[in-house]
Parts: C-alpha cells; sequence; structure tokens
C-alpha cells in the first residue's frame, strides 16, 4: 500500500497549490453554499515541468509535466487554495496518480515574528506543515510533513514561490525530499488572472 502511495506522490505539486492518499479519496474539505467573501481572490494558471535527480543530475522528465490552476482565497488571518493538476503527456504512465488532481491548502497566518516574517500554520492534503512569507507576501518558503512509509524515497515537501505581482506572474519550486537529499523537483511558473469587466464582448468573429 505504502509502495503505491509514494507512486501516486512521483510527481505532486504545489502551491498552495493533500496526504497524497487524499488527493485520491477527495481533497477538498466539505462546506455548504458559496465560500464567503474574501479580501482578495486570484487566479494563477501555468504550467509545471518535472525533473529527477539521477547520477548525471537533475535529468528532465517531461511526461510527469502538467498544467494546473490555482484558485487562491486570502483573507485577513487565512488563505485557502484548491489547485487543479493536469497531465496529459501521452506517455504518461499513471505512477504519479490519475491524470487529473486536486489539492487543497489552508494557510493559517500568525503575527509578524521578530525577523519580520509572516509565520503560516498548514493544513492540506499534502499533509500538516508550515512556512514563512514575507510582510508582503512576495516571497515564501512551505514545508510539508506527508505520513507515508519510512521505505518511500522522500518524506518531505518543501516549496519555494516568489510572487512578481506587477508582472502577474508566480515562479514555483515543489521539492520531494528524503532529509537533505533531493529526490523529485517541478518547476512551475503561472499566469495571474484577477477579476475585471469587458467594455464589449471579448471574442468576436
Amino acid at each position: 500500500m505504502m509502495d503505491h502511495v509514494a507512486k501516486l506522490c512521483l510527481a505532486a505539486s504545489l502551491a498552495f497549490t493533500p496526504a497524497c492518499v487524499g488527493a485520491v479519496e477527495g481533497a477538498l474539505p466539505p462546506r455548504e453554499g458559496a465560500p464567503p467573501p474574501s479580501d482578495t481572490t486570484l487566479v494563477w494558471v501555468g504550467y509545471g515541468e518535472a525533473e529527477r535527480l539521477e547520477e548525471r543530475g537533475w535529468q528532465r522528465r517531461p511526461e510527469f509535466d502538467y498544467e494546473f490552476t490555482v484558485e487562491q482565497r486570502r483573507y485577513a488571518d487565512h488563505w485557502e487554495s484548491v489547485k487543479h493538476m493536469r497531465r496529459r503527456h501521452p506517455a504518461y504512465d499513471g505512477s504519479a496518480g490519475p491524470r487529473e488532481l486536486t489539492y487543497h491548502f489552508r494557510l493559517d497566518l500568525a503575527a509578524v515574528d521578530a525577523e519580520g516574517r509572516v509565520p503560516m500554520n498548514i493544513t492540506s492534503s499534502l499533509g500538516p506543515g508550515e512556512g514563512h512569507a514575507d510582510r508582503e507576501f512576495r516571497e515564501a518558503s512551505l514545508v510539508f510533513h506527508p505520513d507515508i512509509s519510512s521505505f518511500a524515497p522522500f518524506d518531505t515537501y518543501r516549496i519555494a514561490q516568489t510572487y512578481a505581482y506587477e508582472k502577474g506572474q508566480l515562479e514555483e519550486t515543489v521539492s520531494l525530499d528524503k532529509g537533505s537529499s533531493h529526490w523529485v523537483r517541478n518547476k512551475e511558473k503561472a499566469t495571474l488572472f484577477a477579476a475585471h469587466t469587458f467594455d464589449a464582448p471579448p471574442t468576436k468573429r
């Protein structure tokens, strides 16, 4: 069973973008009705490129690449994100789970600490975690602790995020590590889509 779980986690990412079992059995916590209004809602659309550490160094594994969208709702004391991933490469073998996966993340924000950072406590489909960001949330570092077998090739997810709001861009590196050793990493780039109106229909023929 744990070998199966490890395979499901092979190229899993996240933002904010679930234990990997949760990604299969149902990543989203139940809720009645529409989500409460957020201070800010952002939608990111992007692409992740997979790499695996081998004897020759980091090697591209394009069959594990994925398209993704992240719906990110920011509240004063926490953020909630839902990440949808889609692997469409014809050579994908299913070893990282279904071609389509959904993850949920909740980041509870603490008061600014003595170092001027915002600590975060994380509940997610990737497992519990913690992290921190600067006060403008331009740079963030997140760590997740999945509940998987000690024989799995990794035991930690590490995510480094860079938000370039003025450019409407997000860059993220998701690393699957065993202690201090790397195994797999995914490099993500996404574009920001914010709510706006149109003076006329945006598509015509």
